[in-house]
């Protein structure tokens, strides 16, 4: 039997994964370069979508409404280095403050999960919570981002703790998620570390 030479056996597998890899590499760069921008706006969108939310402004969903609601009614207040500390949303077709929203992150099961905490102008009940950014266990952690249980942050006072879910849950409580007591604590831990930071912030600049 003709034994293989030394570089078809080592060498040439080597070079084949490098040129795939080379492929690859070069493939997620082009498509990166022509959909960059486009990642960015729809980020900017989320994240307007998910201030309005949280805010307790409804929408339908649709970017030009979204866009044109934002740029309306909401205030971004920023540091002297340009970052946002909170924003502020005005009444419709008025000046004054309806309510505000602070973006919170905090440590999850798997990852930071990043939402948007809405309080009313006296910074004692909640408007809303958006989840921005999460990467929970689907099925569990995961359910954070489901409707009903974003919806029940909706009026309550501050700060908040947890109650199991399906059990009556008083003005400063929320329905835990069965099974996911880990997520569960990471948004009672976001929440009321959004309202020291609201409290802190906005109500230490007025």
């Amino acid at each position: 039997m003709k034994k293989e030479s030394f570089a078809k056996k080592r060498i040439y597998p080597v070079v084949f994964m490098l040129l795939v890899t080379v492929a690859f590499i070069s493939a997620t760069t082009v498509i990166y370069t022509f959909t960059k921008d486009t990642i960015k706006l729809n980020e900017r969108l989320r994240l307007k979508q998910a201030v309005l939310y949280a805010g307790g402004v409804g929408l339908s969903g649709d970017p030009v409404e979204i866009e044109k609601t934002f740029d309306a009614r909401v205030d971004e207040v920023k540091d002297d280095a340009g970052r946002v500390r909170y924003y502020s949303i005005r009444e419709e077709g008025a000046s004054e403050i309806e309510s505000y929203v602070v973006i919170q992150t905090g440590a999850g099961l798997w990852g930071e999960i990043t939402a948007g905490v809405g309080f009313d102008r006296d910074l004692e009940y909640f408007r809303g919570l958006e989840i921005i950014d999460q990467n929970e266990t689907p099925g569990l952690g995961g359910r954070i981002d489901e409707a009903w249980f974003k919806e029940q942050f909706k009026g309550k006072r501050t700060p908040l703790s947890a109650v199991p879910e399906g059990d009556p849950a008083s003005d400063s409580q929320f329905q835990a998620i069965t099974g996911a007591s880990y997520s569960t604590e990471a948004i009672q831990n976001i929440v009321n570390a959004a309202r020291e930071y609201a409290r802190m912030e906005i109500k230490g600049s007025e």
